[in-house]
Order: C-alpha cells, then sequence, then structure tokens
C-alpha cells in the first residue's frame, strides 16, 4: 500500500477537526478575549489624553500626554536669543550656533539663554567675537561685529516667508572682531 500513507497523529489525541476536550476547544477564545481586552485598554490609553485636555487646568504627565507643545495657544510673536554678525555696512545675519557652545542646536540654544539670563552676554559675545577672528571661515571673512541679542518674530509673517526680518531686537552684547592680532 505505497499510495495509503496516514498522516501522524496529534501528540494529544485532540482531532484536527476542533472536537475533543473543552479546554481544547476554549483556547481560542480565551486568545480572542485577552486580545479584545488588551485592545480597549489600548485604545483607552490612547484616549485618555482627550479629557485631560478639557480640564480646566490640564496636568501633562508622561505617559499619557496630551501634547500641550503642540495644543497650547501661541501668541503671534516668539521671542529667539541668538548670535549675529555684522558687517562694515552694518548688514546683519545669524552666525551658527556652534560658534557659542558644544552640542547640538536646542543644546546651544538653552546654553546662549541661560548665558543672557545669568548677565554674561559679554563674555559670550567676546569668546564668539575670537573664535570668528581666528576661525579662517570665508563665509566669516565679513564679520566686523559679534552681538549677542533677542529678536521677536512674528510667526505668521516668518513662516509664510513674506518676512524673515525680526519686528523686535535688544541687543544684549556686542564686540569688535580684531583680526590680525597675534
Amino acid at each position: 500500500m505505497k499510495g495509503n500513507i496516514e498522516p501522524p497523529a496529534n501528540p494529544r489525541g485532540v482531532p484536527e477537526s476542533g472536537g475533543g476536550p473543552r479546554g481544547a476547544v476554549r483556547r481560542p477564545v480565551r486568545g480572542k478575549a485577552f486580545a479584545a481586552g488588551f485592545s480597549l485598554l489600548l485604545a483607552g490609553a490612547t484616549l485618555a489624553p482627550i479629557a485631560e485636555h478639557l480640564r480646566e487646568k490640564p496636568r501633562d504627565n508622561f505617559p499619557l500626554s496630551y501634547y500641550p507643545m503642540f495644543t497650547s495657544r501661541r501668541g503671534e510673536a516668539e521671542e529667539v536669543v541668538y548670535i549675529k554678525g555684522l558687517d562694515v555696512r552694518g548688514e546683519g545675519r545669524p552666525l551658527s550656533y556652534k560658534l557659542a557652545g558644544a552640542g547640538g542646536l536646542n543644546q546651544a540654544r538653552r546654553q546662549i539663554r541661560r548665558i543672557v539670563r545669568d548677565g554674561r552676554a559679554d563674555s559670550l559675545c567676546r569668546a564668539v567675537a575670537e573664535k570668528v577672528a581666528r576661525g579662517g571661515k570665508r563665509s566669516l571673512a565679513d564679520v566686523a561685529e559679534v552681538r549677542v541679542v533677542t529678536g521677536g518674530y512674528n510667526l505668521a509673517s516668518y513662516f509664510s516667508w513674506e518676512s524673515k526680518s525680526p519686528v523686535s531686537e535688544v541687543v544684549h552684547a556686542s564686540a569688535r572682531v580684531e583680526r590680525g592680532r597675534p
């Protein structure tokens, strides 16, 4: 009987058709109930921040955040502390954050803001002017003065490319770039 090979028997002795002991039939149902319960739990955790956002005084707490950095109302203007370079004609442009400190953009921005808040903008300005003077970069060759400023920007104008210029500017410190000194 070469053509009549029977498949091996199921090790538990439960037929493949789903019949047999009660435990074998309930396993898939128990698994589906667990999956449904887990899905409801995840849906509730996802929707919970909405209820927090509707409170009079919402509290943001990890991991169930209602993301206030995206949902809170912002004014039309935003203030940014940065380093600005001026050429001999007095025309200015922002300088790279890398001249101010180590780390990435956000870390350097926080350092600059803290230095200004602590009243040490003069020392930062002098240090950046010295880096510009000895830097040797062609892109900085025309920079004659360095300033640490807080610029107020109209967000709607800035992001619509209408105007990239600040609507207000406060100079915290200024330093001349002195090239050719030993």
